[in-house]
């Protein structure tokens, strides 16, 4: 994650010009114009943690996927985007929001809950790897009959193409019983063979380990025989590659974003309401 933001905001605090009129204050616009419309979602879409981080997210399938296609048209194109949940906030630089109405985005608002500015990266991973960090990604659901009462943020959105049923009544580690990538399935348990390789698309910050990720990368992202590539495109970050692809693929309210069953939860607790599967 980028401090950048956090840093001046704490300068302008400190400041005698502390407030909206602050130079470096956090309630500064993060865009050059944040009430350009960039798409519109098909129904509301909500950013309280159990909906980031212990559900299907619509916008956190829209980021998976923008970053899916960030190098579309290169030699080697990703067959998987993924996002970590904790990644989606609620609590923007200057507005807690725990829904986003049906309707136009903007892309102030999406910039203030895709907030911290991560470099997207390419690179690929074993098959092994590939089902582990699935496996992380869904070890701290919480069973049926659980309350949701800190989810991790480790939890990943993934792109279309990509289906994964879990299980929650098995233990952490055995989780992931059916797995497809790109439409074809994916061995489980994951075959030992190092030259089956997938190309996967996520954050600097899972990449460098963050969110628990380390255990399962090591050090991927600065193997060359993984050929890890920053995406080239908008500065290479995740907030700016996901306003293009809102822009593209959900310019009307008849082509809105709405979310869609990708991940299975078998035995799991969901949060209540429509956007809880």
């Amino acid at each position: 994650m980028r401090p950048s933001r956090f840093l001046l905001t704490a300068v302008a605090l400190a400041s005698p010009l502390a407030g909206c009129i602050s130079y470096n204050d956090s309630c500064q616009p993060l865009v050059a114009d944040p009430e350009a419309v960039v798409g519109y979602l098909g129904e509301d879409v909500q950013l309280d943690k159990p909906y980031t981080r212990h559900a299907n997210n619509a916008l956190g399938q829209l980021v998976a996927d923008a970053f899916m296609h960030a190098e579309d048209g290169s030699a080697r194109p990703a067959k998987l985007g993924i996002v970590n949940g904790g990644s989606l906030r609620a609590e923007g630089l200057c507005y807690t929001r725990m829904s986003l109405k049906k309707g136009p985005l903007t892309d102030g608002v999406l910039h203030e809950v895709i907030l911290f500015e991560n470099l997207v990266v390419t690179v690929d991973l074993t098959e092994d790897e590939l089902v582990r960090m699935l496996e992380a990604s869904v070890a701290s659901l919480y069973g049926a009959g659980q309350s949701i009462t800190s989810p991790s943020g480790a939890f990943l959105q993934v792109s279309e193409g990509t289906k994964v049923r879990v299980d929650c009544e098995r233990p952490a580690g055995s989780r992931v019983v059916a797995l497809e990538v790109d439409g074809a399935t994916v061995a489980l348990p994951p075959r030992q063979d190092a030259s089956i390789r997938y190309r996967v698309a996520m954050p600097s910050f899972l990449l460098e380990g963050g969110d628990g990720y380390g255990a399962v990368f090591g050090n991927a992202g600065q193997d060359p025989n993984r050929n890890p590539v920053q995406a080239r495109k908008l500065g290479g970050t995740d907030a700016n590659i996901a306003s293009a692809y809102m822009r593209e693929k959900y310019p009307t309210t008849v082509q809105a974003l709405t979310v869609h069953p990708r991940v299975e939860f078998v035995n799991c607790a969901l949060p209540a309401g429509p956007s809880g599967g």
